[in-house]
């Protein structure tokens, strides 16, 4: 009988949520804090393995961590695939379709954003943000 070798990945314990806006990043970052009542403040940015750096804001509440990222920087973006996005929200923890929903419809009322949809995984998006 034939062995099979079987990849177990980890389990997936981050969500990312795709956001469309046409403002610069503090000011996305402002406006999401005002609107909903978050504390973003600018961190170290995410750099890759191609030495790009992409912009990074985070917020830190009792029970969960944000990241806002943009996914542009001026040598192309951190996930190619969704070149029509601007920024990406991580949350460093998997949210429940519930909670999912709830962030994606109070995403929509932050006047800066055009756009917020959840973004699925695959090995691309685990190198890059995992």
């Amino acid at each position: 009988m034939a062995k099979r070798n079987i990849l177990k990945s980890a389990p997936v314990t981050f969500t990312i949520i795709g956001i469309s806006s046409h403002e610069n990043d503090y000011r996305l970052s402002w406006s999401m804090n005002e609107q909903l009542g978050l504390d973003f403040a600018r961190t170290a940015g995410l750099r890759t393995d191609k030495g790009e750096e992409f912009a990074c804001f985070a917020h830190e509440g009792e029970d969960q961590i944000l990241l806002l990222i943009s996914n542009r920087c001026d040598n192309g973006f951190l996930l190619e695939k969704y070149k029509n996005l601007d920024f990406i929200l991580k949350f460093e923890s998997e949210l429940s379709d519930s909670e999912l929903f709830g962030w994606l419809g109070n995403l929509k009322k932050v006047p800066l954003v055009s756009a917020a949809f959840p973004i699925p995984f695959d090995k691309h998006i685990l190198q890059k943000l995992g």
